[in-house]
């Protein structure tokens, strides 16, 4: 049987991975560039470039770092329209509580704190979903 994670486990993890986009200035401009772009009607954005201050080159590196943090979502189209992304709510809740770091004088509002709060929402009733499975798992 697969132990549940705890929430302070989770919120954890969460920490870790906003501390590595804090570490990483340009994750957070990537980041941004997504979130100022306007999406198709499916929610979905082309692939960012020309990022002020971020070569070419490190777009690609940068990208995967992001998905495989969990900031940045992606979807294979087809050959003609290529990948897509889309920033997750953890890649949201990123730009919120980081950007105090860009601008110190302006304080998140309140939407977007709710909106931040709504993942730690999500985590709760992900982890009682995991506990009532291990509950009704044989084991």
């Amino acid at each position: 049987m697969i132990p549940a994670l705890r929430l302070s486990d989770i919120w954890r993890m969460i920490q870790y991975e906003l501390s590595q986009l804090q570490d990483n200035p340009p994750w957070l401009d990537v980041l941004r560039a997504y979130s100022e772009a306007a999406p198709n009607e499916e929610g979905w954005l082309t692939r960012v470039s020309g990022v002020e201050g971020i070569e070419d080159e490190d777009l690609p590196r940068i990208h995967g770092k992001l998905i495989a943090f969990g900031f940045l979502d992606f979807q294979l189209a087809d050959r003609h329209e290529g990948v897509f992304y889309q920033l997750t709510s953890l890649g949201r809740q990123g730009l919120i509580r980081l950007r105090d770091n860009a601008d110190d004088s302006e304080d998140a509002t309140a939407e977007e704190l709710a909106e931040s709060d709504e993942i730690v929402d999500e985590i709760a009733v992900d982890e009682e979903v995991a506990e009532d499975a291990a509950a009704v798992a044989p084991g």
